[in-house]
């Protein structure tokens, strides 16, 4: 793991800068505009995907990765940090929600087979399928270098777990929120889970909404809008190097999914989960 210095990366971000003549050739340095958001994660990682059936099915068709609002995630403890209540100097009340609702963020995970995330995506569908890439790979799919501001809008970390008297105790020294202008420091907020679910292994990309009034969306390659979903574009056959369905599924359903996919327009591998092939082994008897 390439454990993450922001320190460093203003570093990197002064010096790509100069690189790129402001910003003006920055193609050629992409990877390096990668790299320096990439939080504890090497850009080779091999990272997995569970979907439920109907959701991949949209996902294949459209070519398009949704990314929500953390106002949508589960876990109450998520998002700790935006939706609470800061209090100024002055005795003053401020609540978040504007620069929260500048956040939109999807799940992956380290996990290469995981019981747990299976049932967690199967249990209102009929089938869950996973698909495998790297971090290099999705993140050269969502990260936009149309996007004036790529710098400070498209990340992708691994998620750090703390339990809850932790993440109560970030909230006992007072917050320098208004030098929280890297674009890393929200971020890495969003990067904090409990560890009851530290099972998942879990690596998020995040979106971080620009909000200035001088981009022109006709000119960017994934456009936002208001809403709580964020669509990226991709290719399948560029980002997804494996499919894999459920262990759940017969021989012929897995068959007829396989097809479907195929029909689909993906030619990469499709295979099955072997999570519950039953074992067979030999003894040595004397």
């Amino acid at each position: 793991m390439n454990p993450f210095d922001a320190t460093q990366r203003n570093v990197n971000i002064r010096r790509l800068d100069q690189l790129t003549n402001a910003g003006r050739n920055c193609v050629p340095y992409k990877t390096q505009f990668i790299d320096d958001n990439t939080i504890n994660l090497d850009l080779g990682d091999p990272i997995y995907r569970i979907f439920n059936l109907d959701n991949f099915r949209l996902t294949l068709r459209t070519q398009r990765l949704c990314l929500v609002r953390p106002s949508e995630w589960e876990d109450p403890f998520e998002n700790f940090l935006l939706n609470s209540q800061g209090i100024l100097p002055d005795g003053t009340r401020v609540g978040f929600s504007p620069i929260r609702d500048q956040y939109y963020g999807q799940c992956w995970t380290l996990r290469r087979e995981c019981d747990g995330l299976w049932r967690n995506y199967r249990a209102a569908a009929t089938a869950a399928i996973k698909v495998k890439t790297t971090v290099e790979k999705l993140m050269n799919a969502f990260y936009d270098l149309s996007n004036r501001f790529h710098e400070l809008s498209y990340f992708i970390g691994k998620v750090d777990y703390s339990t809850d008297e932790e993440i109560e105790n970030f909230f006992q020294d007072e917050l320098d929120i208004l030098h929280f202008n890297s674009g890393v420091e929200f971020v890495q907020s969003l990067l904090i889970k409990r560890t009851s679910f530290d099972y998942e292994r879990e690596v998020r990309i995040i979106f971080n909404k620009p909000v200035s009034d001088e981009i022109d969306l006709t000119t960017i390659h994934n456009p936002w809008d208001d809403t709580n979903h964020f669509l990226v574009q991709f290719d399948p056959n560029i980002l997804i190097e494996e499919i894999e369905i459920d262990p759940w599924l017969s021989q012929p359903e897995f068959e007829r999914l396989r097809d479907e996919f195929i029909n689909l327009g993906y030619h990469g591998r499709i295979t099955q989960s072997t999570l519950y092939n039953r074992p067979f082994f030999v003894a040595r008897i004397r």
